[in-house]
């Protein structure tokens, strides 16, 4: 018996293909939820949360963070989703920048005029959503062996 759905023969047999979509929300919603949660940790630890932008102080608030919890997957797994319909290989392609990304961004709250306990509070949220980011386009690549 065959299957007309074209997921299902994309599958290892016994599992269930996990639809792009679920996987790019997933990673943004956990993102989000996580970066929340650490900026309150760090806001109750006493750190700043100023960074010094083009001169001004600029305060790091929960809107910043949950705009760029959810742009950063959002953007970063469909992109490399979409790159992936045309070479395969882009899902590989797309950890390994995503995760070095995050690394490479997660120098910077080091970098600048701050206090220790924001770039405590930073550092950890940059490598969240690299870490998601990475995961996600491994459940992605694992649906379509």
């Amino acid at each position: 018996m065959t299957s007309s759905n074209p997921a299902a023969t994309r599958t290892a047999p016994g599992r269930r293909a996990l639809p792009v979509w679920q996987a790019v929300a997933g990673a943004a919603v956990l993102a989000t939820v996580v970066n929340l949660i650490l900026l309150f940790i760090g806001d109750a630890a006493g750190a700043s949360l100023v960074l010094e932008l083009n001169g001004k102080p600029d305060e790091i608030g929960a809107g910043d963070v949950v705009f760029m919890s959810i742009a950063a997957p959002v953007i970063g797994v469909t992109v490399t989703v979409l790159l992936a319909r045309w070479k395969p290989v882009f899902l590989r392609v797309g950890q390994i920048l995503g995760g070095a990304v995050a690394v490479l961004t997660a120098i910077g709250p080091l970098t600048q005029d701050t206090d220790g306990g924001t770039a405590a509070t930073l550092i950890p949220m940059h490598l969240f959503v690299g870490f998601v980011v990475v995961a996600a386009l491994e459940v992605v690549r694992r649906s379509r062996v």
